[in-house]
């Protein structure tokens, strides 16, 4: 007899579960007489709200978007692409530079930019600039320099937060 009644409990929860399904269905599909989706009719309302106010900007979490979508964007809102900016160096960076003694010149200036376009274009965020010498730490996204470093201080040393290396 039990088992009769957990077969009857069974098959009353498949047909709600049936039932369920096929509201959730019949809601999804049409919710009006045109035909149209749920999906059709909220990315109708969103493109109405875009339209009526053109000011206002929309935001993208940049993390989610491949280097090739950001570049389009840049491109459509006429921004620079950070490779295409002028490098500069933090101020920790310039301490830095100055504390190891590395000299900088504009040809080492112009291989490094050379290297944050080639890590740009992989999508690196971070870089180790390795050049002879020395090696910078480098912000691709801001097209910053953040931190330098001479052989000595390269030696045994364990870098993080980086993305890709580029060897200059």
């Amino acid at each position: 007899m039990k088992m009769a009644a957990d077969k009857l409990t069974l098959q009353q929860i498949q047909i709600q579960r049936t039932q369920n399904n096929k509201r959730i269905d019949s809601q999804n599909k049409k919710i009006n007489n045109s035909g149209k989706s749920f999906e059709d009719i909220l990315n109708a309302q969103r493109l109405k709200s875009e339209q009526s106010s053109p000011n206002k900007t929309n935001t993208v979490d940049v993390k989610t978007l491949s280097a090739n979508e950001i570049q389009l964007r840049q491109y459509a809102l006429n921004i620079k692409p950070a490779y295409e900016q002028e490098l500069t160096f933090s101020k920790h960076a310039k301490q830095r530079l100055a504390q190891r003694n590395i000299d900088i010149d504009s040809g080492l200036i112009e291989k490094i930019s050379g290297a944050v376009k080639k890590a740009s274009e992989k999508s690196i965020r971070n870089a180790l600039v390795l050049s002879g010498e020395s090696a910078f730490i480098v912000s691709v996204d801001n097209n910053v320099v953040v931190t330098a470093m001479n052989n000595q201080e390269m030696r045994e040393s364990v870098i993080t937060n980086i993305d890709g290396t580029v060897i200059l």
